[in-house]
Parts: structure tokens; C-alpha cells; sequence
């Protein structure tokens, strides 16, 4: 707290501004133009420039203010590898954070060591459920105890490997519900989601110097009516299932919030109203993808300089019917119950904020977020999504799994 309140202080007195939308993001604007960026959290920062000289001078000034250390180019934080590549792709993963669960969970875990390749996060026959529950918490404790696993402590860090592993936000929002009173079901359920991340451990997202070559603007490029958003590199996808959850009938939703090609923001989530078609729990969930886009369009207009809000924000949905929903003002007998703050939508749209766009099912990447889809389906969408990242540590990681598996090494 202490360390913060300093380096604040410090930066604003030395012509810093500080973010409206995030507190831990400070710029300052040079007279020659140039930019100094800095990103803080705790005493962990990653700062960046636009301009070798200036960005020299920063280094200069803050380190006569504070005793740091400068660890030159930035290639960790926060347990999250950055590589940059000579056409200025830069990729992010968690790879190394992957192998430490694996390693700290799954390794240690008291049943049989099953070493067929796992597809997909979550068995496909798993039904999550609180009808599964332990009967109390001492039974919960003694399955911990049998399984030597701490089930929240696990599914905790599960949550954070999620941030880049947007393969796994549909299992980790699942097991997430269960964490007081877990039983057998969930454990299973759990190892098998470290059994996946042990088989899919080298993952990340890459954000393109030139979007044209990634892999969701080659989706929009064969699509005709995706065409004018080409020129876009900031975009929404919002996908949701419908009365699958069958403790509450709520359906679980996803969002896919993309910069220059990568995911910079997602989610999977059970929005609260329980929708009566398949077309309103679509539009609960453009509610809260609209949301959360216009919280990450504040920050770019922010470090764009913009001085007036961007327009015209493409959010994409697969469901025409919740696409007139958003587009239309005129309540009818199947939608006038629905809360009025679920007409976010309406009103963005009405602003000019956002424009809905459809995209057909097969392309809808937020799907991986919304239910457990098959090992092929799963497969395609992770690796559209993501990127295979290559890591010095591959080829000893492979031999030990081969080792475990019994197989010649």
C-alpha cells in the first residue's frame, strides 16, 4: 500500500496521468511526442516507450527516486511469459505456471494414474450438479484427504492459469460453484482437468503486428456479411447455451473480447435472470459482453489519446433473433419481462456505440465457454483460439509424461 502511494505520488509529480479506468496505469506525453507507459501491481512493474531516449531518461529519473532493479526487456510477469518475435508478434502464456499445478496437484493425487491422452477439459458424461455435494463439510474434508488434493485451493489456481487458457474457462467456472462442500463427482471431474492441462500444457495467446494473420480475421474474410468489419481489430464474440444449469435453469454464457487477433478479456458465467428461450439467455449474454467491452474501449481510448468515445464497436452474436432483440425498441409479449439493465444492449446500439453483427454457428468462438463440446469441436476451437508456444522445457516435460505413461523413451 505504502510502496504505491509513493510511486503515485511520484509519477503524478513528474507529469504522469493517471488511468480513470484502471488505478494501476500511468502514461506521460513527452514534447516531442513520445509516450512513457508504466503498469503497476505491488511492487511488479512493466513499463514501455516510444522512444528509446525518453524511455532512457524515465529509467534515469526513477531509479535516482527508488531503489529498484531495471531487468531490462520485459520476458516474465506475474508468472506470464512474453516473446516477441522479429515481425512484432508478441505472444503470452502460462505454461510454466501449467506445469507447476500439474506438478503441485495432479502429481501428488491419491488415485490411478490414467495415461490416455485427455481431449477435452471435462469428461463429456459429467453433469455438474449440487445434488453431488458432500453431505457436509467433514465429508468434503475426508475426500480431500483420500484424493490428497485441497479442491479450492487447486480450482483457485485454476482461475488464475485461465486468464490465458481460454480453453479451460467453461470447466474452471463449473468446478468454481463446488468449492465449500465438494464430493467424489467434483474431484474426478477436477483430475481430469489436470490430466487435459497435463496433455495441452503449452498454450498462449499471440497478439499480431498485422491482424490480417490471425486466425479470426481468416473467419471473417470467408464470411460475406462479416466483411465490413475488416478494417476492425478491436471486437466482441458472445455465445450462451440455454437452461443447462440443473440446480437453477440458468444457461451459461461466454464472451471473447479481441485486440489485434488475440483475447484480451473473456469470460464464462451464469447470468442471473433464468431466460424462457434460447434467444433471450443470448441477449443476457451480449448484456454483459457489451459491458465488459466498453470497459476495455475506455482503456484503448485512454492509450489511444482519443478524446471521444469509439463507436460503432462490433459485438457478434450466432442467434438472429437475439440480434433484433438488441436492434429494436418495440417490446413484444415474449420479452417485456426482461429486466431493463438487460437493455444495455438496446441503448448501445440506439447510441451507436455497438453494432450487432451475426456469425454463423460452426465460427462462433465463444462457444468453447458456453458447454462441454466434443474432443474434435474442442480441439479446432482451442487452437483456433490459441497458439502452441515452444518452451526449452518441452522435450524433458514429454519424456517424463512418456516415462509415467510406460512408454519407450
Amino acid at each position: 500500500k505504502y510502496w504505491y502511494q509513493e510511486l503515485q505520488e511520484w509519477l503524478l509529480e513528474n507529469g504522469f496521468e493517471q488511468s480513470k479506468v484502471i488505478a494501476c496505469l500511468f502514461w506521460k506525453k513527452i514534447e516531442d511526442g513520445s509516450k512513457v507507459y508504466l503498469l503497476d501491481y505491488v511492487d511488479d512493474c512493466l513499463y514501455y516507450g516510444t522512444n528509446e531516449a525518453t524511455l532512457k531518461k524515465f529509467e534515469a529519473e526513477i531509479s535516482a527516486r527508488f531503489d529498484l532493479t531495471l531487468m531490462g526487456q520485459a520476458h516474465w510477469y506475474l508468472s506470464t511469459r512474453i516473446q516477441q518475435t522479429e515481425n512484432f508478434d508478441i505472444t503470452v502464456d502460462q505454461s510454466r505456471y501449467c506445469l507447476s499445478i500439474i506438478r503441485r496437484y495432479l502429481d501428488t493425487v491419491g488415485c490411478a494414474n490414467i495415461t490416455r491422452e485427455h481431449s477435452t477439459p471435462l469428461p463429456l458424461d459429467f453433469v455438474p450438479t449440487a445434488d453431488d455435494n458432500s453431505v457436509d463439510e467433514a465429508a468434503a474434508a475426508a475426500l480431500s484427504t483420500e484424493y490428497n488434493l485441497d479442491f479450492a485451493s487447486c480450482v483457485g489456481a485454476l482461475i488464475y492459469l485461465a486468464l490465458t487458457r481460454t480453453d479451460i474457462i467453461h470447466a474452471v467456472n463449473k468446478l468454481a460453484k463446488y468449492t465449500r462442500r465438494p464430493g467424489r463427482s467434483h474431484f474426478n471431474a477436477l483430475i481430469h482437468t489436470l490430466r487435459y492441462l497435463r496433455d495441452h500444457a503449452y498454450l498462449g495467446v499471440t497478439f499480431y503486428s498485422d491482424v490480417k494473420r490471425s486466425a479470426i480475421y481468416k473467419i471473417f474474410e470467408r464470411t460475406e456479411s462479416l466483411q465490413a468489419i475488416l478494417k476492425d481489430y478491436f471486437y466482441t464474440l458472445s455465445d450462451s447455451s440455454w437452461n443447462d444449469d440443473v440446480d437453477h435453469g440458468r444457461s451459461t454464457g461466454s464472451y471473447q473480447s479481441y485486440y489485434m487477433g488475440g483475447v484480451v478479456d473473456h469470460s464464462s458465467n451464469l447470468p442471473d435472470p433464468i431466460a424462457l428461450s434460447s434467444a433471450e439467455a443470448e441477449y443476457n449474454e451480449a448484456c454483459l459482453a457489451c459491458m465488459a467491452t466498453n470497459h476495455l474501449a475506455m482503456i484503448l481510448d485512454e492509450l489511444e489519446g482519443k478524446t471521444e468515445p469509439r463507436k460503432a464497436i462490433p459485438i457478434l452474436l450466432d442467434s438472429k433473433s437475439a440480434i433484433a432483440m438488441g436492434n429494436s425498441f418495440r417490446d413484444t409479449k415474449h420479452t417485456r419481462h426482461i429486466m431493463r439493465r438487460f437493455h444495455y444492449v438496446r441503448e448501445g446500439v440506439d447510441s451507436g456505440r455497438f453494432v450487432l453483427c451475426w456469425i454463423g454457428t460452426d465460427d462462433m468462438l465463444s462457444n468453447i465457454g458456453t458447454k462441454q463440446t466434443p474432443g474434435p469441436h474442442h480441439t479446432l476451437l482451442t487452437n483456433t483460439v490459441l497458439v502452441p508456444v515452444n518452451d526449452v522445457s518441452i522435450a524433458a516435460f514429454i519424456r517424463l509424461v512418456q516415462y509415467k505413461r510406460g512408454d519407450s523413451v
